[in-house]
């Protein structure tokens, strides 16, 4: 068990302690959990940094790393469906890609390519592995699920920001939504060079 590993591990019971707070009755609660969210979030980026600084990248991390950024994603607009923030629709899309993209993943790690790697197209390359985008589209995430927060403190205590913080959470949704079925396409795209000969004899 590496540092990094542990740090990636470390970010699923902070998530249910999120979750947790959005469903105590009150705004101070979700006041709480603002920053809590970001420290949850940060993470992420932190066991990456730690496993380039000690040279623990491998590929169980980048696996145990995916793995756990789908839990924290899927586990939180799941919370906010039930709390009547977001459609069903948005956790429908996002658990949706995290099959379809991960198993294709799961794929391309048993013909020796890694989640990253196995993309070979610049545009590919752009989209889903460069640090450029990854950071994009954690940030939007992350913008959404404090905006979602934030708007629901805001209305169960009754402030005049409550409709304007809704309208931006919302719009930071829909941004994430795009973002994640964008990133997803070049990955179930690019597979296609990973199935060429499977099925002819003598080939698996």
């Amino acid at each position: 068990m590496s540092i990094a590993n542990a740090v990636s591990l470390s970010r699923v019971p902070l998530l249910f302690i999120c979750v947790g707070l959005l469903f105590v009755p009150g705004p101070a609660a979700k006041l709480v959990d603002l920053p809590l969210l970001v420290v949850l979030f940060l993470m992420d980026w932190f066991d990456g940094y730690v496993a380039r600084l000690k040279d623990e990248v491998t590929d169980l991390g980048s696996v145990l790393d995916i793995a756990i950024d789908r839990t924290v994603e899927n586990v939180l607009w799941v919370a906010f469906l039930y709390r009547g923030l977001v459609g069903f629709w948005v956790p429908a899309v996002f658990l949706t890609r995290s099959f379809v993209v991960d198993a294709v993943r799961g794929f391309a790690l048993t013909r020796g390519q890694s989640a990253f790697g196995m993309m070979a197209s610049p545009l590919g390359k752009l989209l889903v592995a460069s640090r450029l985008m990854r950071g994009l589209y954690g940030a939007v995430k992350m913008g959404a699920f404090l905006a979602l927060t934030a708007a629901l403190a805001a209305t169960e205590a009754r402030w005049p920001s409550g409709p304007m913080l809704s309208a931006v959470a919302q719009g930071l949704v829909v941004a994430a939504v795009a973002l994640n079925v964008i990133r997803g396409i070049p990955v179930v795209v690019e597979s296609r060079r990973l199935f060429r000969g499977l099925g002819r004899p003598g080939v698996r």
